[in-house]
């Protein structure tokens, strides 16, 4: 297999059809801005992040929510975009399987040759904090099958898009029941009818394992309900339970809207007695995780750390706010770490990581008294050290890049795709120091994955990856040309590109 690198090959979206929908073709690849210098390679990395590996089943989730942002919503003015429903939801374990393929084939860095050190994985590698959805990420990561959903696989699928629970808001692949119309983003945005999806989505997934080391970090979807919310007892009875509500009751408050999908705290989740409700399938697996969950396994004591990789320093944050909102920051106490550690490193090149990027580090929320500290002060405290080179981050879902500059010295801060959202891309990092400055080589990469929807293909993991990523570049809540939804790919200056970091 020839590693699907965009510097060889492109994949973008074609021109829309009278519904907007937009097919996606090869282009030519896009070559690396800037030169690579002679130098000695000091450390190669694959940067994935937000794989959001999603039980579309649980009723723990809120996509009834998000109708209250589409086009024709009263309230899309209050909400650009709410993001608790993607049509390729329930086919986010299939996208990271054919990723973890994909990197599995890719063992250099593709501008030095350089054999790939880890994989750093940065957050959000759970949609909804749930039990079920961690042991997966730890079977996608170590080897194994997974079987997508819960509920047991002897019943019958409950996520929205099954065509039993008709609501015209979402994507029903299988097309309507009797006496139903085609559903909303069928009938206005050209969604595609795809028999059979569904049951194929259950079927069990192999993943062989990431064949190099890898770091996980924490995100706020790994602790907190939604991304948002802290677990209670309550919501933790509903999440294994056997009702699921299917929409709010009108008339609806905006006000409950924006506390379950706060960026920053408090934040309540949804808890309507009188909602209407459907009966599924009880699952203890759809437990939500307790503190501490993630580092067990990720096999670490806690969840900020620092490692050597290579010649490379990484020093890992957990920006998550563990009193609610989906933005970041740091406690004192973990802020202190960070100085301690950049002190016994003055010699060492380091790099940061997180989930969160220091432009959203701005949840100041606490419940306790507690100062947080947010992402200014932490890009203070790193220009003060010479020997910081990059900042590795998720969470915003797009290619980003953007540089921290005080005088003569400088580190770059850079942000990938999500596996969930368009374009579905992964990242492959080189450093090499060239005895006057740090080159830090970024190539974006796709999974390896089919541009379309074939009905005459079995449809198996790589097909159904292929799909997901068809139906993310359709997004009908993300094809307006609005700032977010353009960063999504990002600019070609935060693609395939050489950056240049002083030490």
């Amino acid at each position: 297999m020839n590693p699907p690198l965009t510097n060889t090959r492109r994949i973008k979206r074609g021109n829309s059809d009278l519904l907007g929908w937009r097919d996606l073709e090869f282009v030519d690849g896009e070559s690396h801005i800037g030169n690579v210098s002679e130098g000695e390679v000091i450390g190669c990395l694959w940067h994935l992040t937000d794989l959001h590996l999603c039980d579309a089943e649980s009723p723990a989730r809120i996509e009834f929510l998000d109708r209250y942002a589409d086009s024709d919503s009263p309230m899309k003015e209050e909400f650009e975009e709410i993001g608790t429903y993607r049509p390729n939801e329930f086919l986010t374990v299939q996208v990271a399987a054919s990723m973890v393929d994909t990197v599995n084939h890719t063992s250099v860095g593709p501008m030095t040759g350089a054999p790939v050190d880890a994989v750093l994985i940065t957050g959000d590698v759970t949609d909804n904090a749930q039990v079920n959805e961690l042991d997966w990420y730890q079977t996608l990561i170590r080897g194994g099958t997974i079987t997508p959903g819960s509920g047991g696989s002897d019943s019958s699928w409950v996520g929205v898009s099954n065509s039993d629970f008709w609501d015209e808001r979402y994507w029903h692949p299988d097309g309507p029941p009797p006496g139903h119309d085609a559903d909303r983003p069928t009938r206005m945005f050209g969604f595609p009818v795809i028999p059979g999806l569904i049951d194929s989505a259950r079927e069990p997934v192999h993943s062989p394992g990431l064949s190099y080391p890898v770091l996980s970090v924490h995100g706020n979807h790994d602790a907190l309900l939604q991304g948002t919310v802290v677990p209670t007892e309550d919501m933790r009875a509903f999440a294994i339970g056997d009702q699921a509500i299917t929409r709010l009751s009108e008339p609806v408050d905006p006000a409950t809207i924006a506390r379950a999908v706060a960026a920053h705290g408090p934040a309540e989740y949804i808890s309507e007695l009188n909602a209407p409700l459907r009966r599924i399938t009880p699952d203890s697996q759809r437990n939500l995780v307790t503190p501490g969950s993630f580092a067990r396994a990720a096999d670490r004591e806690k969840n900020y750390w620092a490692e050597d990789v290579s010649q490379l320093r990484l020093v890992c944050l957990d920006t998550v706010n563990p009193f609610g909102g989906w933005q970041g920051s740091l406690d004192g106490k973990q802020f202190d770490w960070l100085k301690s550690e950049l002190d016994a490193n003055l010699d060492r090149f380091i790099v940061i990581s997180s989930h969160h990027p220091s432009p959203t580090m701005t949840n100041d929320y606490s419940t306790d008294g507690s100062v947080r500290i947010l992402g200014q002060s932490v890009v203070d405290l790193l220009l003060d050290y010479p020997k910081v080179i990059l900042w590795i981050a998720g969470h915003v879902h797009f290619n980003a890049a953007i540089e921290h500059r005080r005088n003569d010295n400088n580190f770059w801060e850079i942000t990938t795709s999500s596996l969930i959202d368009w374009p579905q891309q992964g990242r492959i990092l080189e450093f090499v120091d060239t005895g006057e400055h740090i080159e830090i080589i970024s190539t974006v990469t796709d999974h390896d994955s089919p541009l379309m929807y074939d009905p005459q293909l079995p449809l198996d993991i790589r097909h159904m990856a292929g799909i997901s990523r068809l139906l993310a570049a359709n997004d009908y809540q993300r094809r307006s040309l609005t700032p977010l939804n353009e960063l999504r790919e990002g600019q070609p200056e935060a693609r395939n590109v050489v950056w240049t970091s002083s030490y």
